[in-house]
């Protein structure tokens, strides 16, 4: 990575981004090991990345099953009314009804796509009651997710890009 604000990075660069992907907790020796890069070079590539705003945060991935609420959902959300249309407006509504992973705002006939969970259908029932407070909504259950976000390589999406001569110079 260079040390202008332009977006260069390397193979260890991608390297880091596709372990931290897998496990935000890695500690900094350990990702040094498993790319081949020092600890103090690992950390100042994580520093980088983080002022860069590649790497906003560290999370935590949580078992919702063993937290009762064993039962995800995605919901669309066409609202009717005017007071629903604007997006901050739809958070503090969400925020207030609880059950909401993420919604995010949509082109096509709905506006919003929201993924909930819940403890079961009885649950599910009565979050949809709410959500069509705010508009019309169309539900569907999640069976199993072949896909999840760790198992992806986001980091194999990105092409390498070396910096420039001039960005050297």
């Amino acid at each position: 990575m260079t040390g202008d604000k332009s977006s260069s990075w390397d193979a260890a660069d991608l390297a880091i981004i596709r372990e931290l992907s897998r496990d935000g907790r890695i500690s900094v020796a350990e990702l040094g090991r498993r790319v081949s890069l020092s600890r103090p070079a690992v950390a100042e590539r994580m520093r980088r990345l983080e002022d860069f705003g590649v790497i906003k945060g560290y999370g935590v991935h949580l078992d919702l099953a063993r937290l009762g609420l064993g039962l995800r959902a995605h919901v669309s959300l066409r609202p009717r009314h005017r007071s629903v249309r604007n997006a901050q407006g739809v958070r503090e509504q969400l925020l207030t009804i609880g059950h909401v992973l993420s919604c995010v705002h949509v082109t096509g006939h709905n506006c919003y796509e929201l993924t909930i969970a819940v403890r079961d259908a009885e649950h599910l029932e009565q979050v949809i009651e709410r959500l069509t407070e705010l508009g019309d909504t169309t539900t569907s259950v999640v069976l199993s997710e072949p896909v999840h976000p760790r198992d992806v390589d986001i980091a194999a999406w990105i092409p390498e890009r070396r910096p420039s001569q001039a960005a050297i110079e």
